[in-house]
């Protein structure tokens, strides 16, 4: 819902995402490294070997946590996929993502990423960011009476 697989490739970058990907399943795959035809294979199509597959659930499996990490956030808005895409919501989703799919969860420059994404998320459910304009208060029926006029309309 808020992850979306191109804005993520996009804001990580492919060559991070490699870099995360071959740290986390090259030795499990006999060192075989992890490409970016694979990367893209299993994040924008259809994976067809089992890294591109083990890659794919990766990655869903980080952005169901991300989506619901968000989702807790600005449950209350009742947001459409039109006021997500205008909003700062996929730029917070994105880091959130780096932060689920780096191999060294301690670095100090991914962890500040996600402090101040998750201040951000903080900011949205206060109210401080608004991601949806408020619909007007309806204090009731409006009530209209004639205008008064000092216009001397005998005299015209």
């Amino acid at each position: 819902m808020f992850v979306d697989p191109s804005h993520v490739l996009n804001s990580i970058g492919v060559n991070r995402l490699l870099e995360f990907a071959n740290g986390r399943f090259a030795l499990g795959y006999d060192a075989q490294q992890v490409t970016e035809g694979d990367l893209n294979q299993a994040l924008t199509g259809t994976p067809e070997t089992d890294l591109q597959t083990t890659v794919a659930n990766w990655f869903k499996t980080a952005a169901a946590n991300v989506d619901n990490t968000i989702f807790g956030y600005v449950v209350r808005f009742n947001l459409t996929v039109a006021e997500i895409d205008s909003s700062p919501l996929r730029g917070i989703a994105a880091e959130l993502m780096r932060y689920e799919l780096c191999n060294n969860d301690t670095d100090e420059s991914i962890l500040a990423r996600r402090k101040n994404a998750m201040q951000e998320l903080g900011k949205i459910e206060s109210g401080v960011i608004q991601v949806k304009v408020p619909p007007p208060a309806s204090r009731g029926p409006v009530r209209t009476a004639a205008p008064a006029s000092e216009f001397n309309w005998p005299a015209y």
